[in-house]
């Protein structure tokens, strides 16, 4: 017996159990006992029956060898956003007042809109941002590389 927490959407519900299926697209089963405290999203008290297909929950509690969790608690919570932010490196070839042009070690090459005005070419930099177009990045950091 192992306290673990499974975490995804509920894909099924029998008498006493649910099926969530994981982050890494695994059924698992979790076996919630009457004693379970469960919260709702919303922070509300909730029972077994408040618990539909589809709702998105971390269970938390103890696995047996077979992999079924006996849930101790369990939250109701809104589905996570999916992270839209990429990290990108390379060495900038072009500069201008509000954007600097990457060539990426794939050969990529990005335009990337930043406030960062102490770029040259040839600095080699890693970018966080977020990219709405192909090939386009709106930059959130920029951070320069030292050059091997």
């Amino acid at each position: 017996v192992a306290k673990r927490a499974y975490v995804g959407p509920i894909s099924a519900k029998s008498e006493a159990s649910i099926t969530i299926t994981n982050l890494a697209n695994q059924a698992r089963t979790a076996v919630v006992a009457g004693d379970a405290t469960i919260k709702l999203a919303g922070g509300k008290e909730g029972t077994f029956a408040d618990l539909k297909v589809g709702n998105f929950v971390i269970a938390m509690g103890d696995v047996d060898s077979q992999g079924t969790l006996a849930v101790k608690r369990l939250l109701v919570i809104a589905k996570p956003v999916a992270d839209k932010r990429l990290v990108l490196s390379g060495r900038v070839t072009d500069t201008s007042t509000a954007s600097f042009t990457l060539e990426t070690t794939a050969k990529e090459t990005w335009t990337v809109k930043s406030k960062t005005s102490n770029l040259k070419v040839g600095n080699r930099v890693a970018v966080v941002g977020t990219s709405s177009t192909t090939l386009n990045l709106t930059a959130k950091l920029v951070v320069p590389l030292s050059t091997p």
